[in-house]
């Protein structure tokens, strides 16, 4: 694509209307899953197991956001680098997937 200066532009950026929200939003949920992650453990190791519940809970629906909104980014080319990092941080941050990954980590060193 030429610009009218005859520069040539890489489609994305200033002027093409593309914007990097829903992959910084994806990224921003996936610090929130952590902070959630952070917390719910914290509530547990001080057992007060009912809320560590909820707040595993959100923390789901959090990484499940964060990791949806990051395939819409990459499918919309919408801040791509920034999606990356929100899919993989929601993926790794989700209680029902860091909880099986760090048994299989502890019973290989046992």
């Amino acid at each position: 694509m030429s610009t009218a200066a005859g520069e040539e532009s890489t489609g994305v950026g200033e002027g093409t209307g593309r914007t990097a929200v829903p992959g910084v939003a994806s990224f921003a949920l996936a610090l929130l899953t952590v902070a959630g992650l952070v917390t719910g453990i914290a509530l547990a190791a001080s057992r007060a197991y009912e809320p560590a519940t909820w707040v595993a809970y959100a923390a789901v629906g959090t990484s499940v956001a964060a990791v949806l909104l990051a395939i819409v980014a990459l499918i919309g080319r919408l801040g791509r680098g920034w999606a990356v990092a929100g899919g993989v941080v929601g993926i790794l941050a989700n209680p029902l997937v860091l909880t099986p990954l760090l048994d299989a980590i502890g019973a290989s060193w046992a």
